[in-house]
Parts: C-alpha cells; structure tokens; sequence
C-alpha cells in the first residue's frame, strides 16, 4: 500500500473555493453558508462555516451559541481593513500568507483577538525577527495587552539590549512607567547612569505635559512637583554613585531629584572633593616624615 499527499494541489483548491466565489458574486452560493462583511468598505465575503470553525477557536464558539450572528449567518467586523481580512480569510483556506513589516501587527491583532493561534504564532515570529526602534513600543503594549508572553518578553529584551541607544530616541518617551521598572530588573543591562538621567527627566517633562524645551532650571515651582511626582518610582534605581564630578554638580543644578536624594549626592560630592584633595596630595609626592634639607 502506498500513500499520496498533496498538500500544496489541496491548499490550491481551497483557496480557488474561496477566492472564485467571491470574485464571481453572481456564481452559485449554495455552497456558502455564512457571510463576513468588512464595515470599512462594505466588503462581503462568502465563507463556510465548517472551515472557519476548523481554524479558529473564537468561530467554533460562535457556531455553537444561538448568537444573532449565528442565527444570521453574517458577521460585521469594524475593526479591520478590508485587505487585512482578505489576506486572514485567504489564509483559513489555503494556509498561505504574506506577512510584512506594514501588516504584521494588524495581523497580530486580528488572529488574537479571533483566536486563530497558528497565525499568532507566526505573525509573533515575524515581529520578533523584525522588531526595531520604531516598533518595538508598539509591539511590547501590544503583547502585553493581549497577554502573548514570548513576544513580551522578546520585546523587553530588545530594549534592553539596545537601552543606551533607545533612550535616546523618542520613542523612549512612550514606555510607561511599569516598563521602566522590568527593564531596570535586569541585573545585566548595562547602562550610561547620567545619560538615564537625563532621559528620565525627558520621560517625566512628557508624561506630564510639561514643554521639553523650557530649562529645568526655569520650571515653575507647579511643573518641577508634578515632574518630580512623576519620576519619584524611577529615580532613586539610578546609580548615582556611577555620576562624575561633572555629573553631580549638574544634577545639583537643576534641582529636580528629592530632598533625600540630594543630601546624599551632597554628601557623595563631598566625597569627590576630598579624593581629588588626596589624589592632587599624592601627585606631589610630598611624604610628612621623610627627611628634608
């Protein structure tokens, strides 16, 4: 006995089932029994229950309730384009798909929320594999929303690999403050402690509105406690210890750290000053007890 698979002439003809009728809409639809429309446009697209209830969890579901859908036989979605769904439906059918850098996390949202995890998986790799500066925001509140671990985790480690960088991009400002706080978990970031600084003043000036533009040292007594509110969770994980000379005085300056945490890099100041004193001393090689003529 020999055994023949096809799977490429099967996968073939459920897409040509799909795709003819709804090129053909004057063709027989008594093999169709249930209809999607895409509200953006007004798309209809002609589907099988039994296909659809096969690869996704969330239609399955449907199927079996005695929802208004259901009884029907038509599902309005509003939030998806009309190209988008075209390509999930294409991908029910045939299993075939094209995934890029402008629909993938479309492509994500839709196949999470409609529970078809074989595309999850393999829109979260692209993303994964294809993850950027510009993107990588997006993604992680995104995976975060929708509870997709891997992704999540995928995400933080990207930002954290890239920190120094990243911090010093715009998007740096829409993490959350949560974000922050798992970055700064992991004990092998390595990061340019004054550089942090400074961009968490940036993250706080935005997070609460306050124009980047305006001098710290200019703030209104209103704006420099809101900020200061808005950093308080974040600012005492910074190494401050790590400051130079330069650093802390400049710190100092713009007066926008607590009161706690100043009287600590005042006293670490301090410290500073006596070393220079001590290494300026040993430089001269002056030795107290050594005989002098």
């Amino acid at each position: 006995m020999e055994s023949y698979l096809n799977l490429k002439k099967l996968s073939n003809d459920l897409k040509n089932l799909f795709q003819n009728q709804n090129q053909n809409q004057n063709q027989e639809e008594s093999y169709f029994d249930f209809e999607i429309i895409c509200e953006q446009d007004k798309t209809s697209f002609k589907t099988h229950k039994s296909i659809l209830s096969s690869r996704s969890q969330y239609f399955k579901s449907l199927f079996n309730s005695k929802m208004k859908e259901f009884q029907e036989n038509k599902l309005i979605l509003k939030d998806v384009s009309n190209s988008i769904l075209s390509s999930i439906l294409n991908y029910l059918y045939s299993g075939k798909i094209k995934i890029n850098l402008e629909n993938a996390i479309q492509i994500l949202i839709f196949s999470s929320k409609y529970l078809i995890d074989e595309l999850i998986e393999v829109s979260s790799k692209f993303i994964k594999k294809n993850t950027q500066m510009e993107t990588v925001v997006d993604v992680l509140k995104l995976s975060e929303l929708m509870n997709l671990t891997q992704l999540l985790d995928s995400s933080y480690q990207f930002i954290s690999k890239n920190f120094n960088e990243f911090i010093k991009t715009p998007f740096f400002l829409e993490l959350e403050e949560n974000h922050l706080n798992s970055i700064l978990l992991n004990d092998k970031i390595r990061i340019n402690e004054f550089l942090f600084f400074q961009s968490i003043i940036k993250w706080g000036k935005h997070k609460s509105n306050i124009n980047q533009e305006k001098e710290n040292q200019k703030l209104e007594k209103e704006e420099k406690e809101k900020l200061q509110d808005q950093i308080s969770n974040i600012i005492d994980k910074i190494r401050f210890i790590d400051f130079s000379k330069e650093e802390v005085e400049d710190t100092l300056k713009q007066d926008l750290i607590p009161n706690q945490i100043s009287q600590k890099l005042i006293q670490f100041q301090k410290l500073q000053n006596q070393n220079d004193e001590l290494n300026q001393f040993t430089k001269k090689k002056i030795h107290p007890f050594s005989n002098q003529d």
